[in-house]
């Protein structure tokens, strides 16, 4: 959701939402899973990465490395590269900003834009102009790469999907100041009374 801002005309305004992130993420069997790694090296200066990868102990996941695009399923190779995408940028510990287009920092329309961007798609980063540039589908439908929206028909928010594991789904979102960009699962008390619809983007 967009801070009460206006620019260009339009005016948005702040919902927020709950607290939480995920910052490194895992992928094994479309599911997403939480890691550590060294801030040092999410750095574009880091010449030495060979000590980066993150650790998955115990976590039950295998790493994703790089944008690889066999390391997270979707329904077809631009989804997944899509979905690569925005799980990198979550890992670069952006913060939300208005109008902000990544690729640190970011507002929700402007993660999914980015997201899609990466896959050669383009869509214009405002959330009600995603929702038109999005095929209906139902939630039983989701896949990584589709998109979430809320606030009825003025949806004031969008968030991109990067992991289905059955009835779970988790979602990346540039949620609000506090908050900042994150992983988190689709489904809480928020989501339940905001959520307005999901999306296949258009290609």
């Amino acid at each position: 959701m967009k801070r009460v801002f206006i620019v260009m005309g339009i005016c948005f305004i702040v919902v927020s939402l709950p607290a939480g992130c995920t910052l490194v993420l895992a992928a094994a069997g479309g599911a997403v899973t939480a890691a550590s790694v060294d801030p040092d090296c999410l750095s574009e200066t880091t010449s030495d990465r060979s000590s980066c990868a993150p650790d998955f102990s115990g976590s039950g996941g295998a790493a994703i490395s790089g944008r690889d695009p066999d390391s997270v399923p979707g329904p077809d190779p631009l989804a997944t590269t899509a979905v690569q995408a925005a799980i990198d940028a979550v890992s670069r510990h952006g913060r939300y900003l208005a109008e902000g287009n990544g690729p640190v920092d970011f507002d929700c329309s402007g993660l999914t834009a980015f997201a899609w961007r990466a896959a050669g798609v383009s869509i214009v980063d405002y959330s009600y102009t995603q929702w038109n540039h999005t095929r209906r589908i139902s939630r039983e439908s989701l896949a990584p790469g589709d998109l979430v929206f809320w606030f009825g028909g003025d949806v004031h928010h969008v968030a991109i999907v990067v992991a289905v594991t059955g009835a779970r789904v988790q979602i990346a979102e540039a949620a609000n100041p506090d908050v900042g960009v994150r992983i988190r699962d689709l489904g809480d008390s928020w989501d339940q009374a905001y959520l307005t619809g999901y999306g296949r983007v258009i290609r």
